[in-house]
């Protein structure tokens, strides 16, 4: 089994990109030897991975996968090394876009990578190598990947004789507000690590039992979505902490490979000058909308744009080759990212002692999946659950079958889940007909979206959907005569 160590040295943002290439192309090579399923897609592309010798090469003639072309066409097994699914220890799950599982199976080699991705953090954000330290797991502890892979990552990096222990609560907020009062005692520090509206929902349920954040040291690690600044200030009065970069932090991650990037002081640092610069902000990232903004290592995950999406490569149970996750965003380099603010960066910087590394790793940007999915709670809801209710007998006679659908949030940074609903022309909707189609929208999201059902069984009404009815013709919502899109971005 080979040890995710980083083999190629990297004294420069150009030496690390040449690491990231030789290998992203030795892992290409290996998988079209070694992986069954792999070696027959590249014989059908006719491909023949002995020509590609350069990554220009690489970019020009290996096919970009996804779950459809690759994925759904193979057995689990023959997507493993060796067509031995028995390489990997455990197997993983996500929710497709119609809510057809897929299974992800991963080996010791991803667990190892992962506890020196999450150490990073770890160790140059929460120092927690020294602090004793109380890890609390707010993640999903089925079968979802976050909550048991988090789980197994700290638990390694707290084998190297770390001062850390973990508790796993999952998604039962009231366990863990337990666990955090009769623990808390015992730590120089909390590290409470979550989908970021549940992790502010446990904050609101440890305060109203009478746990007084500002007393504790506690830190957050954030995954699955992203949040402006302002939530981010927003929790950390809520903590008493007045450091955004050292208190808490965000992972860019997947089911299909675990961590992709992952939120340094200096990214944090950097998003927030750009929060505050709004035309540099839309030259940099084509959009005015902030997206995530994480740093990450070539050598782990290689990344390429293509179009506007996120391709990488990576050594996953499922070794993927190009894989086009379906993630809207882009790559920036170290360079690109500093030289617009630089006028403010190095001085904040030394504010705020902010390191800045000799090792100047790039940055990925990530609008999301927002053409394709929302999320609630860290949860994916796709149109297909949605489009399931509207054909639905109890409904469809006066709904039109297009609708909107987004996720917002009350002044208390409470999320809430909003869906538009089209009428049919003429139709005049009465309050019965919005608790209908509520109730309807929540029984087919329960019944196909198995996160979903997960959810709901553990928070309840607050990820009730909440649908307005809106006119025919709508322009807001459904301008007729133009392409239609079912998930509304924030403004």
């Amino acid at each position: 089994m080979k040890k995710p160590l980083l083999a190629f040295a990297a004294k420069s943002p150009a030496s690390l990109e040449m690491a990231g290439e030789k290998r992203a192309l030795a892992l290409f090579h290996e998988t079209a030897q070694k992986v069954p399923a792999y070696k027959d897609f590249l014989a059908k592309e006719k491909v023949d991975h002995k020509k590609i010798k350069t990554i220009a090469d690489f970019k020009a003639y290996v096919p970009i996968v996804d779950k459809k072309n690759y994925l759904s066409q193979y057995p689990l097994k023959d997507l493993c090394f060796e067509g031995d699914l028995f390489s990997n220890h455990i197997v993983s799950v996500s929710s497709g876009s119609s809510g057809v599982p897929t299974f992800w199976p991963r080996g010791t080699y991803q667990d190892i990578e992962g506890s020196e991705m999450f150490g990073e953090i770890y160790d140059n954000s929460f120092a927690m190598q020294t602090k004793k330290t109380l890890a609390v797991v707010c993640f999903s502890m089925g079968t979802w990947i976050a909550g048991t892979f988090t789980t197994t990552a700290t638990l390694l990096y707290a084998d190297k004789g770390r001062p850390v222990n973990v508790v796993t609560p999952g998604l039962e907020r009231e366990e863990t507000v337990k666990a955090i009062k009769n623990l808390a005692g015992n730590y120089e520090q909390i590290v409470l690590i979550g989908y970021p509206p549940f992790i502010k929902d446990m904050l609101d349920e440890g305060r109203r039992v009478g746990i007084n954040w500002r007393h504790l040291k506690v830190r957050l690690l954030l995954a699955s979505e992203s949040f402006s600044e302002e939530w981010r200030d927003y929790v950390l009065r809520e903590l008493g902490s007045k450091d955004p970069f050292y208190d808490t932090s965000s992972i860019y991650g997947s089911a299909d490979a675990g961590i992709f990037g992952v939120e340094t002081p200096l990214s944090i640092l950097i998003r927030r000058i750009y929060n505050q610069r709004s035309r540099v902000r839309q030259k940099l990232f084509g959009t005015p909308i902030l997206p995530s903004f994480v740093q990450y290592d070539p050598r782990r995950r290689y990344f390429e744009k293509v179009q506007d999406n996120l391709v990488f490569t990576a050594r996953s149970g499922v070794p993927l080759i190009r894989y086009d996750i379906q993630d809207a965003g882009g790559i920036v380099s170290f360079q690109e990212a500093i030289e617009p603010i630089h006028d403010r960066l190095y001085e904040l910087a030394q504010k705020y002692n902010v390191n800045i590394p000799k090792l100047h790793q790039p940055f990925l940007y990530v609008h999301g999946r927002k053409l394709f999915s929302t999320t609630i709670y860290g949860v994916n809801i796709y149109p297909e659950n949605i489009k399931a209710a509207l054909i639905d007998r109890r409904v469809r006679k006066w709904t039109t079958g297009l609708f909107t659908m987004s996720t917002k949030n009350y002044s208390d940074m409470d999320q809430y889940f909003e869906i538009n609903v089209e009428l049919r022309p003429g139709f005049i909707a009465k309050s019965q007909h919005q608790l209908t189609l509520e109730a309807v929208i929540l029984e087919k999201l329960v019944k196909l979206n198995a996160e979903f059902h997960k959810l709901h069984e553990v928070i309840g009404v607050k990820v009730r959907p909440q649908v307005h009815l809106v006119s025919f013709g709508d322009s807001t919502h459904f301008p007729h005569g133009a392409k239609h899109k079912w998930v509304e971005k924030e403004t």
